[in-house]
């Protein structure tokens, strides 16, 4: 399959077996524009035949042969060899391992927020992707910043690009980027430069500290 950028079209594969869902997601998705419902599976077996073709977003529910969504996530997840298929996840609770283009959505969402978790999978980023769950540090925001996201801060406000914090963390520029995005939304900030001037305001970073803190995994 082809890239959503080059096509401008986002192909997407729905891994559901409950009926009234499916036929409920398949009309948003189908009343939407830039959006083409290429498959849509009951089985765990059948979804990964189809993300072979590489689909631009796979939206997992629950399945015949793997009833818990973060289940069958994990499992996918753990199988593909690459990043370019976006995972969003359809569960309550779902806590996934840090990865972009990795989503989790509650059943109750709305349309709007289904389509916007789909559109920004399908641009590379995270939407709502919980990671590091038994790792937090101290709160300094609306939600708990991960080590590893105050590493990333912490580089950040050194002026460390997405390029030089990969090399020094021994990550992946795209890994590096979903956390970057997900620092921002966690503290509620619009931007980068934002987040810099929050660390200092708050004390979470000392005027001088020096970058070298940030640990390596």
């Amino acid at each position: 399959m082809q890239n959503a950028f080059l096509t401008g079209t986002t192909r997407l594969v729905i891994a559901e077996h409950r009926t009234l869902f499916r036929i409920g997601m398949r009309k948003i998705l189908d009343d939407a524009t830039g959006i083409e419902v290429v498959h849509q599976v009951d089985t765990y077996d059948a979804l990964v035949r189809h993300a072979a073709e590489q689909p631009d977003v796979v939206v997992i529910g629950a399945l015949a042969d793997v009833p818990r969504p973060p289940v069958a996530a994990r499992r996918f997840l753990d199988s593909r060899t690459s990043d370019r298929t976006g995972v969003l996840v359809v569960d309550d609770r779902a806590v996934l391992p840090a990865a972009p283009r990795v989503g989790v959505l509650p059943p109750a969402a709305g349309p709007d927020e289904f389509l916007s978790a789909i559109r920004m999978l399908a641009a590379g980023y995270a939407f709502f992707a919980r990671a590091e769950p038994a790792d937090p540090v101290e709160s300094h925001g609306p939600e708990q910043i991960t080590r590893r996201e105050a590493d990333v801060l912490r580089l950040l406000v050194s002026g460390q690009t997405n390029s030089e914090m990969a090399r020094k963390l021994s990550l992946t520029e795209s890994t590096v980027k979903f956390h970057v995005q997900n620092l921002l939304r966690k503290l509620r900030l619009p931007n980068r430069a934002s987040a810099v001037a929050y660390a200092y305001e708050t004390g979470l970073i000392s005027v001088g500290e020096s970058a070298t803190r940030a640990r390596r995994p």
